[in-house]
């Protein structure tokens, strides 16, 4: 193995966007900087396996089957150790295959880093940033309770109301113990927002189950939907005219940086799964296409003519009071939803990554940045993340032990 740093891009795993992550984390290997980095495909099953081998670098292999599977070692991360204790100074992947009878060592493989590239629950929500810091491995994106706020779109909207930026009214909704149409009946009625209303998943992403009700019996209709993926419910104002735009932002850069503006063009009164990711083709044309992440495939006009130079302005100071607020690394999409007759606007929703790297959005910034150097910057922020953090002082040894010690 050369001297280059070796990057993890982990992707898959347990949730409802597993097929947009395994597109994400291909479309990492294939913009990573081999100059300066070698890379660990990381492959995590719907029920949580994981996976290293090269067949993972071929997008005709996904999702595996059987055959593909027996090409590949199954892994775990352990907890708990440090790098230092390794000659070369890395972080392993252990295998999980049993030791042979002759006593040789399980394989291991190497790394420096790792990209999450996981959609939705268990890699955005903080979740696997949190598995990441018990293993006291460096990582690109947003640490455990910025990934989980953003994640809770209820409690993110409070924390960014709190700085002074217009976000659509809401009310959560929890899934009510046991069934019965008795409770959601109960649920809707206390529901005090005008109708029509926006019914989506507190927190899960790419528009998965968000739906319109126009009267209570369709609200419990999509609250009864919406409960089927997540345990707790968001209605919020149902914008009419509606128009929506999306900014992505950015630290990495040693200051906060705002991407061009774009407009997804939906086909439906609300932008869905499909319009974001199959927009243009169907899924066997996104495998084969190389860079198709997410909002990337679908119709778009970016830097939007019909927006005066104030809403532009504006949409860009709440993009970045949004990312701060949330105390954001990496970089996140945040989505903005306009009245187009009165030109109100309102922050929709803050995307952490790995939910969006929004790429696009960066190669029409000013000045333009490639995918390959926005995440050269995002990994030079990762390792500069770790140093920090690894400068922190343990209290143990700063004389706040209780019993003793050799």
């Amino acid at each position: 193995m050369s001297g280059r740093m070796v990057v993890a891009v982990v992707f898959g795993g347990p949730s409802t966007e597993h097929d947009v992550s395994v597109l994400t984390g291909l479309q990492i290997l294939d913009a990573i900087d081999s100059s300066r980095y070698d890379t660990l495909p990381v492959y995590v099953t719907l029920e949580g396996h994981w996976y290293v081998g090269d067949a993972l670098r071929n997008r005709k292999n996904y999702i595996p089957d059987e055959a593909v599977r027996r090409t590949l070692d199954r892994v775990f991360l352990p907890i708990g150790g440090t790098p230092e204790e390794a000659a070369d100074g890395r972080w392993r992947l252990v295998s999980s295959a049993p030791r042979s009878l002759l006593g040789r060592k399980s394989r291991t493989y190497p790394f420096d880093l790792v990209v999450p590239a996981f959609h939705g629950t268990f890699g955005e929500d903080g979740s696997f940033q949190g598995l990441l810091n018990a293993a006291g491995v460096p990582y690109v994106g947003c640490d455990v309770l910025p990934a989980a706020l953003a994640m809770n779109k209820a409690v993110a909207k409070a924390v960014i109301r709190s700085v002074g930026v217009p976000v659509v009214p809401a009310v959560a909704v929890p899934r009510p113990a046991g069934s019965g149409f008795a409770s959601l009946a109960e649920l809707a009625a206390r529901v005090d927002i005008p109708f029509p209303v926006c019914v989506k998943p507190c927190n899960l992403g790419s528009s998965v189950g968000v739906s319109q009700a126009g009267d209570r019996t369709e609200l419990e209709a999509a609250l009864s939907t919406v409960f089927k993926f997540d345990t707790a419910a968001l209605v919020e104002t149902f914008v009419r005219n509606l128009v929506e735009y999306n900014v992505s932002v950015t630290r990495a850069f040693g200051e906060t940086r705002v991407s061009a503006i774009e407009r997804p063009i939906r086909k439906e009164k609300l932008l869905d799964f499909r319009d974001k990711y199959l927009s243009g083709g169907d899924a066997d044309s996104k495998i084969a296409i190389p860079f198709s992440e997410g909002m990337a495939s679908a119709t778009r006009v970016i830097n939007p003519p019909e927006l005066t130079p104030d809403q532009q302005e504006r949409i860009r100071n709440w993009a970045m009071r949004a990312f701060e607020a949330l105390d954001a690394r990496g970089t996140a999409r945040i989505d903005f939803l306009s009245d187009a007759e009165t030109g109100e606007i309102w922050l929709n929703e803050v995307n952490t990554l790995p939910g969006s790297f929004g790429y696009y959005l960066w190669e029409n910034a000013d000045p333009p940045v490639s995918f390959t150097a926005l995440l050269n910057a995002l990994m030079d922020e990762a390792v500069e993340t770790a140093r920090q953090r690894s400068r922190v002082v343990d209290p143990v040894q700063a004389n706040a032990s209780v019993f003793k010690r050799a």
